[in-house]
């Protein structure tokens, strides 16, 4: 139901993501010059001892931003823990967010988390300058905090697990995740993957085993592949069982068919993979999700770009699906192409993009892969590259295939399907995202609540700027979707916004000159009904000609005084303001009540409901009346009983 992710080139979300993707944007850098001395430990010019060959990779733009305050962790705790750490802590937050989920709804709940990592690197460069150890060094760089971080932050109580498997972690993690999510023993599960490019020595590591590629671009199934080039990011995913998704009208993002994960067992070597398990891989998954391989429309490769990987992955595709295949070739491709190899965060790269691929029809390309590999029989296999976007094919139930392998032969697969129901049914509404959830109708006077709350002035700021900006290109049936969301579907946080709007325009607008406040952690709702001097010609009058409950309530309210009074305050309301005698105590009092109580109920039906209530003068009867002391029958009377003391006005 969630989905958040970090990756380079600035990409935030999926939808950047995939606007990179259908632009073919390259997104491969160098290392910045805050990670190490890349003119003391890189030679370009040929392989040499202690030096890496290229400083190639795909990064992120901010390594080092976090805000601590958000989760309520100090400065000198937040320089001691791992970037992987802090990203994954972003990323459950945005997720949740994402899939529309409370955080604090799951706060002691089986909720499991599951994450995929396998880098070390922050711990070892903080044990080379030992005087900067402090109490929070061992939780900070430890892989197993990893998952316990977010279990701790959000208070969730299910399994809290790191799986390192190297290139294949995260994918692992997901198939640990929905495993666990059909037992029953969790009823949500985060599943993550995290990678950063801190160190000097994996880049010296894998040039000495001839892993990177040193013309610095993961060329998948081509000629000209030569290796991969490391990438940081991380991604994050929130899963239910569909049933339990569906029953809670979340939206959906896609559906986990099938999922299964096995090794290669001993092979030549050790980082040598191993076509026949991971062809009989493929057949497992394919038969555990029940799917033909003519209903595939395209499969995310694992797809480095290393001249005997690409090859051998291939040649288990193709035995397993491709030759079975009465539709054409199989689409295949690799993300990798754009960004680079996330290593134990690759698989949720490729997850995101098998994704965006269901959600939008279409396959984007897969970037140098022109010529192709003349080691991989194309035509044989019944494979094809993917060099330019294209829609995917006319299957009945379109799926997509997500391939993630571990250099130690740790291997997982994936099968996607699009959400059901993707047309809405009776009873149901498409949201702007996709959703077919059951929603509840807007109220009929159209006027709608927005809310945004963050955890300081600054970030309410932003937020707000943000929501305005998202209301400024939003349709009427999406804006009811964002006051939804806004109100029952996010967590309320210190500091808040809230205006009252009919259309995403004047909610923009209503949002632009809002007052921030800043909300009591305890407390309710108290009603303060006044007396004798608020009233004024022609107050209540267009509540009562548009609001169905007010006229209700007040109608009540007539049929109790008119028979005590004489004379009927529904009528006198209904007199254009210049007949009105307010100037009347024995008048303006019955009045005053009658639009009172019938603004309680109003209040009553839009869930409002006092923790407290106080009254001056008339307003102490109507404050009986709402704290349930007098019924309206003896609230009525009293009224009588203050009119008979003033004057007993008739009304003639």
């Amino acid at each position: 139901m969630g989905a958040a992710c970090r990756l380079p080139g600035g990409i935030g979300d999926l939808e950047q993501l995939w606007l990179a993707l259908c632009d073919k944007r390259d997104l491969v850098s160098t290392v910045p010059a805050d990670r190490f001395d890349v003119d003391r430990f890189v030679d370009e010019g040929r392989p040499r001892r202690g030096k890496s060959y290229t400083q190639a990779g795909g990064f992120l733009d901010d390594l080092a931003g976090f805000d601590a305050g958000y989760f309520g962790i100090s400065p000198r705790e937040a320089a001691q823990m791992d970037p992987q750490h802090r990203l994954l802590l972003e990323l459950a937050v945005e997720g949740l967010d994402d899939a529309g989920i409370v955080p604090s709804t799951l706060a002691g709940s089986d909720t499991a988390v599951y994450v995929g990592t396998s880098d070390t690197s922050y711990r070892a460069l903080q044990m080379l300058k030992t005087d900067t150890v402090n109490p929070y060094t061992m939780s900070g760089a430890a892989s197993s905090i990893a998952a316990n971080r977010l279990s701790h932050f959000l208070d969730l109580q299910g399994p809290s697990i790191v799986v390192d498997t190297a290139c294949s972690s995260a994918l692992v993690a997901l198939d640990r995740a929905c495993r666990t999510l059909l037992e029953g023993t969790s009823r949500v599960a985060l599943c993550g993957g995290v990678n950063a490019l801190l160190s000097l020595y994996h880049y010296i590591g894998f040039s000495q085993a001839s892993m990177l590629s040193p013309s610095g671009r993961c060329r998948s199934f081509s000629a000209h592949a030569d290796g991969y080039v490391r990438a940081e990011g991380a991604g994050l995913v929130v899963l239910k069982r569909l049933e339990d998704a569906l029953a809670a009208g979340d939206r959906v993002h896609g559906v986990i068919l099938a999922s299964a994960a096995n090794n290669d067992g001993k092979t030549m070597g050790l980082a040598l993979p191993n076509p026949n398990a991971q062809e009989k891989l493929l057949r497992q998954a394919y038969e555990l999700a029940g799917v033909h391989p003519d209903e595939l429309v395209y499969l995310e490769a694992h797809g480095t770009g290393t001249p005997v990987g690409d090859p051998i992955e291939c040649l288990a595709i193709g035995r397993a699906l491709g030759a079975r295949r009465t539709t054409g070739a199989l689409p295949i491709g690799s993300v990798k192409s754009n960004m680079g190899h996330l290593e134990p965060a690759s698989g949720m790269a490729g997850l995101f993009k098998a994704l965006l691929v269901l959600r939008h029809g279409r396959i984007p390309a897969s970037l140098h892969a022109d010529p192709p590999s003349p080691d991989i029989d194309f035509a044989g296999l019944n494979l094809t590259t993917v060099a330019e976007s294209c829609p995917v094919g006319d299957a009945a139930r379109p799926v997509v295939g997500v391939n993630s392998f571990g250099f130690g032969g740790a291997n997982a697969h994936v099968v996607l399907a699009a959400p059901p129901d993707k047309e809405p049914r009776d009873g149901q509404r498409a949201s702007f995202s996709g959703s077919t959830a059951p929603v509840p109708s807007p109220p009929a006077d159209g006027a709608l609540p927005v809310v945004v709350s963050a955890r300081s002035e600054a970030a309410l700021a932003q937020a707000v700027a943000r929501l305005a900006e998202q209301l400024g290109g939003a349709s009427q049936e999406e804006f009811y979707d964002i006051a939804y969301s806004s109100c029952r579907r996010r967590e309320w946080h210190p500091h808040r916004a809230a205006v009252l709007a009919r259309d995403p325009v004047e909610a923009m607008q209503r949002l632009s000159h809002a007052n921030a406040v800043h909300a009591v952690q305890t407390g309710g709702v108290a009603l303060v009904f006044s007396g004798n001097g608020a009233q004024w010609a022609g107050m209540g009058a267009d509540l009562l000609a548009e609001d169905a409950t007010f006229r209700e309530a007040v109608e009540q309210v007539d049929a109790e005084l008119a028979p005590r009074l004489g004379w009927s305050v529904i009528r006198q309301l209904a007199l254009p303001a210049g007949q009105w005698r307010l100037e009347l105590t024995e008048v303006a009092q019955p009045m005053l009540f009658a639009v009172q109580i019938g603004v309680v109920h109003m209040l009553r039906v839009r869930g409002v409901q006092p923790a407290a209530v106080v009254g001056h003068s008339v307003g102490e009867v109507a404050a009986a009346y709402a704290a349930g002391a007098l019924s309206l029958a003896q609230a009525a009377q009293v009224v009588r009983l203050a009119a008979d003391l003033v004057g007993g006005w008739t009304g003639e």
